[in-house]
Order: C-alpha cells, then sequence, then structure tokens
C-alpha cells in the first residue's frame, strides 16, 4: 500500500461549524448517484458535475432568459470570496460552483469548501465551510469540484483528495495521493506533483490527473475508491522502459522522467464505452525539442482510458515533437452527429494549436479539423487522412514542420509565431448546443516571438531545472506578444465549418456556456461578463465585476427561476496579461466573490 496520510470525520473548521450551528440546517441533500450524473440533462436546474454532463456539453435547458429579456438581466446577489487571501497576497479563481437542489458548492483556491444556500434568490447563506489546511506555501489555484453519493471531493494543490459530507460539512476522507511513492515512478520530481483539474466521479470512482508537467513532474491519471479514498488504478502519461511507447523518447538521458504530458482541465466519460477521455498536456522541456528526439506519447494527445482498470483504449496525438506550448490538454466534448451524412460518435476539441478537431471517440480516428483563430503558421494545414500536421515525417526525431517557425536551440529571438504561445484555448471549457448540432468555444487569439534556451539533463534522468533553460527551455524575459484580444467562436459539427466568429478586446480565459434560451454567456479578463445570440454571437448583455476573471458561467434555477452564477477573482499575473493589457493589471485588486444575475 502506498504511504499515506487519512484522516477521517475531521470536523470543519471552527468558523464554518459556528455558521452551521446558527443557520436552521436545510433538509437532508439527495444522494448524487451514477444514475443522476448520467442523465443531468434531465435536472437542468442544477449543475452536478464539472463541466454539466459527463459529454462536458456545458448547455443549459434553461431558457426563461431568452434573447429578448436578457438585456434586463441584474444582480440578484454578491457574496464576497476572501479566504483564499489569507497568508497570500493573490488566489487563482478558475472553478466553477456546483449545484444541488439550492444548495450551492465550491472552493475559494486555497482548500477552503462552501456550502452556501442559495435558495432564496436574494443573498447567499453560507452553512458551513470545511478548511482542508492547505499550506500556505502551495499556490492558491483552483478549477473546482465533484460530486459523488452524499460528499463533495476536492483535489488539493498539495496533492491530496479530500471528501466532505455534504450535510454536515465533516471530512470523511483526506488522502494524499500525489507527492507518495509509486511502482513505475520515475523517481525525479515527485515532491512538485500537484492537482488543479477538478476531480471527474464515475462508477464510484474519483478519478484525479497530476497537473504538475511543467515542472518537470511525469504525467499521470489515477482513480481513488468514492468511499474510502483508496487508490484503484494509476496510469502514466509518458511510457516507461518496456512500455508500449517509450521508444517514442529516443533521447540518452531519460528525458520521460520527466516528460510532462500531464492533466489539467477535466476530461469526459463515455457511459456506453466505460472510458474517460482526457487531453495531456505538452511533452517538457516544452521549447527544445532537441532534448527529448522522437514523437514523445502521450504528450499532446486525447487519451481514452478504462474507467475500470486505466488501461489506454486509444490515443490520438495531434502534434507529436511539438515545441510552442500548444498543451492539448483541454476539454474533449462527446457528440452525438452526423457528418458528412453519415451518423458518428464524435469527441470535439478546440485545440491550442488553432485548430478544433474532431475524431471518433469509438477507436481515436480523425475525422476532421478546422482552423478557427485568425492565423496559423507553425504548418501550413492538418492533413485530411491522417489528422496529423501536413509537414509530419514519421522518419525523423526531430519534426521540422515549417522550419522558418520552428524554433531550434541557440536561434536568436525567433520569428513571430501564430497562435500566441498560450492560445488559442487553454482550460476555457467550450460548450455545445445538442439540438442545433453547433459548438461553441471562447478563446484566446494573437501571436508571440520567443528565444529558446536549450536545458541540460540532470545526472539521474530527465530536466535539471537549475540549468540555463529551466524545464521550458524558453527566456521568459524575450516573449513578444502580437495582436492580443479574444475571441468567440461556433462550429456546426455536421459539416466542420465554422458559422460564426466575435472578437472581443480583452482576451477570453473563461471560457462559454449555451443555454436554450438562445444565448452563449461568457467572460473576459477584464472582469466582464456578456451575454450573446447564439446565431451571431452579437453581445446582447454585459456587467462588468470589478475583478478579473477565469471561471466559467453556470447556470441553475429554484423554483422555476433561472440564474446565471460566475465566480470573480482570477489572478491575472498568472495569464500573462502585463504587456498586453497593463490597464487591468493595474486596476485590478485582489480577491473575488461569487456573482448571481435573474431577471
Amino acid at each position: 500500500m502506498n504511504p499515506r496520510r487519512t484522516h477521517s470525520r475531521i470536523l470543519a473548521g471552527v468558523a464554518g461549524v459556528a455558521v452551521a450551528a446558527v443557520l436552521s440546517l436545510p433538509a437532508l441533500a439527495e444522494d448524487v448517484t451514477q444514475s443522476r450524473l448520467e442523465n443531468a440533462d434531465s435536472e437542468p436546474q442544477n449543475w452536478l458535475t464539472p463541466f454539466q454532463n459527463y459529454s462536458s456539453h456545458r448547455y443549459s435547458r434553461l431558457n426563461e432568459i431568452t434573447r429578448d429579456n436578457v438585456g434586463d438581466l441584474r444582480v440578484a446577489f454578491v457574496l464576497p470570496v476572501t479566504t483564499g487571501l489569507i497568508g497570500r497576497n493573490n488566489m487563482d479563481l478558475e472553478n466553477h460552483p456546483l449545484v444541488d437542489d439550492g444548495m450551492m458548492y465550491y472552493d475559494d483556491a486555497g482548500g477552503i469548501i462552501f456550502k452556501v444556500d442559495v435558495s432564496s434568490g436574494t443573498r447567499g447563506n453560507i452553512v458551513w465551510r470545511a478548511d482542508a489546511a492547505v499550506s500556505k506555501d502551495e499556490s492558491s489555484r483552483s478549477r473546482g469540484m465533484a460530486m459523488w453519493g452524499n460528499a463533495v471531493y476536492h483535489n488539493l494543490t498539495d496533492g491530496r483528495v479530500v471528501a466532505v459530507d455534504r450535510d454536515s460539512g465533516e471530512f470523511l476522507f483526506d488522502v494524499q495521493i500525489a507527492r507518495v511513492e509509486h511502482p513505475g515512478h520515475s523517481g525525479v520530481n515527485l515532491e512538485e506533483e500537484s492537482f488543479t483539474a477538478a476531480p471527474l466521479a464515475a462508477e464510484g470512482r474519483i478519478i484525479v490527473g497530476n497537473s504538475a508537467g511543467d515542472s518537470g513532474t511525469r504525467g499521470w491519471l489515477a482513480a481513488v475508491d468514492a468511499t474510502t479514498g483508496e487508490e484503484i488504478w494509476r496510469t502514466y502519461s509518458v511510457p516507461g522502459p518496456g512500455e508500449p511507447g517509450h521508444e517514442t523518447w529516443a533521447d540518452d538521458h531519460g528525458a520521460w522522467k520527466t516528460g510532462g504530458a500531464s492533466f489539467w482541465t477535466t476530461g469526459s466519460y463515455d457511459v456506453g464505452q466505460r472510458a474517460t477521455i482526457w487531453g495531456a498536456a505538452q511533452p517538457v522541456p516544452m521549447h527544445d525539442p532537441q532534448f527529448r528526439p522522437g514523437d514523445n506519447l502521450y504528450s499532446n494527445s486525447a487519451v481514452a482510458f478504462n474507467i475500470d482498470d486505466g488501461s489506454i483504449e486509444w490515443y490520438f496525438q495531434y502534434v507529436p515533437n511539438e515545441s510552442w506550448d500548444y498543451d492539448e490538454q483541454g476539454v474533449h466534448i462527446l457528440v452525438d452527429a452526423p457528418f458528412d451524412g453519415t451518423d458518428r460518435q464524435q469527441v470535439i476539441h478546440w485545440g491550442r494549436n488553432g485548430f478544433v478537431y474532431q475524431l471518433d471517440r469509438t477507436n481515436g480516428e480523425f475525422i476532421s479539423a478546422t482552423q478557427f483563430v485568425d492565423e496559423v503558421n507553425w504548418t501550413a494545414g492538418i492533413d485530411p487522412k491522417t489528422g496529423k500536421p501536413v509537414e509530419y515525417n514519421p522518419t525523423l526525431q526531430i519534426q521540422e514542420y515549417v522550419p522558418e517557425f520552428r524554433m531550434m536551440r541557440d536561434e536568436a529571438q525567433g520569428p513571430v509565431i501564430c497562435p500566441h504561445r498560450l492560445g488559442g484555448v487553454r482550460w476555457q471549457p467550450p460548450a455545445y448546443n445538442a439540438d442545433t448540432h453547433i459548438s461553441y468555444v471562447g478563446s484566446r487569439d494573437g501571436c508571440a516571438s520567443f528565444e529558446n534556451i536549450p536545458v541540460i539533463a540532470r545526472a539521474d534522468g530527465g530536466v535539471d531545472a537549475a540549468g540555463p533553460g529551466g524545464n521550458a527551455g524558453i527566456n521568459r524575459p524575450a516573449i513578444k506578444d502580437f495582436g492580443m484580444h479574444g475571441l468567440l467562436g461556433a462550429l456546426d459539427v455536421t459539416t466542420g465549418q465554422m458559422v460564426a466568429r466575435f472578437p472581443t478586446h480583452y482576451d477570453n480565459e473563461s471560457g462559454v456556456l449555451a443555454t436554450s434560451g438562445g444565448i452563449v454567456f461568457t467572460a473576459t479578463v477584464d472582469g466582464t461578463i456578456s451575454a450573446h445570440n447564439d446565431e451571431t454571437l452579437e453581445q446582447l448583455w454585459s456587467f462588468n465585476t470589478g475583478y478579473g476573471i477565469k471561471s466559467p458561467v453556470i447556470s441553475y434555477a429554484v423554483d422555476g427561476k433561472q440564474y446565471i452564477a460566475i465566480l470573480a477573482g482570477g489572478n491575472l499575473t498568472t495569464a500573462g496579461l502585463q504587456a498586453d493589457f497593463p490597464e487591468i493589471i493595474t486596476n485590478k485588486i485582489p480577491g473575488g466573490a461569487l456573482f448571481v444575475f435573474a431577471l
């Protein structure tokens, strides 16, 4: 058994217990079962799982708020979220609340979990708060939580997974899953592992992924038992010696040991195939492909894992031997829709490399790819048969792609690369309207130039983070940005054609929510939440919160009344915006709040 610390039935923080004691306790929650999660679309009044349903559609079937009346949307209530600042100078809310029967659950990015009664529609009443006691030395960042049974689950930046009773706020278990020795581990940078992706609850398991590839760790996905916290399986996304794919790390200095391919955006779950599909991030070092010759599996890939034993059912690698930081760890939407006249079980992935991909989710077969950002110059296009960049040569260990835009070692300041190394899409969740077969995206657009610095190998394998190039192989002060802006886009998944585009002045790191009221909701980093016509993407309404926003919008209902909610308070200095939008960096204050809107 792996060494872990486990604490059972720990009471929530004193303040949380005091609040719960004062308020009259609400009725006991109905368990969140496998059946409820599989049928989440039938409960539009709730928001039960990270991206609304197992297919990651982020589509609300609530329709009280429409194109005709969205202009009347007003603030219903605001609830400050400031506990994440205790002992820190900032916090990074990139998370979404969960809602079940008028009760909302969210965390403060610093390890404190809240249950809030939102049933009145006019204020949020804190029922309890549970403090997981995360060290203040850990980064304050979260992308959300999950629910199963009568518990809410959070995987923390310090590598723990905790379960909290939804009625009492008591801790049910607290287990160390990351930063512990495990069979097959590389033995390098174990202490750097971390969680930022929200967990996924399915089949009595809580699925979590190591999110710290950029720190020189080796990516993995794991399942823990939802009742006990005991680990069930763990699968590495960088194959070790003797594992299929290890040959794609063709160096002689153990680059696989710190190879990245981490998971920092929550995956989807295909119930019929019992497969959970996650996107793996870029290889490490991200900007020095000569350090890690070969295709570097399973980095930059869609990977389908068997929910029972963690075995890899299929994969599709977007860009082998990639070096622009186009890690394709973002959301993979599951879609049942015809393409070119033939019914297909699809995966839709809005990529960081500037293309939106359509795959067959039964086997990973490529279907289509369409450029959605303004400009792409790292490749001349995607091969319509293979789905690989047209320049990809399987006989080469170091891919050339378009040589003038392929940075190599010891080159001076490079050319302008499009898209930017931080966009199109990172964690920003897209949406899908199953009635119209249109998928929506909120993304970052623009270009950049930068200078590579060769990394060096450590004696026991992998990257020496203390070397001149660090873990990344880039001179960060030399990064220059060009034409940065946000972008809303819409794709018809039956044709693979973009059907609408709407640029925004400020970067979009929030993603989108589509609703049956004919609206797409989104937010930009300057703190503005906005509503758009879902056919034209024309803006219909907006409200500035005064905080930077990097969290996605959700919708829920109480007694038939629809609400729009968002957590505002993204740390904009971690978004790479200082040079692009200095005015919002200057004007934004630390802290955050839950904003809820209604007619």
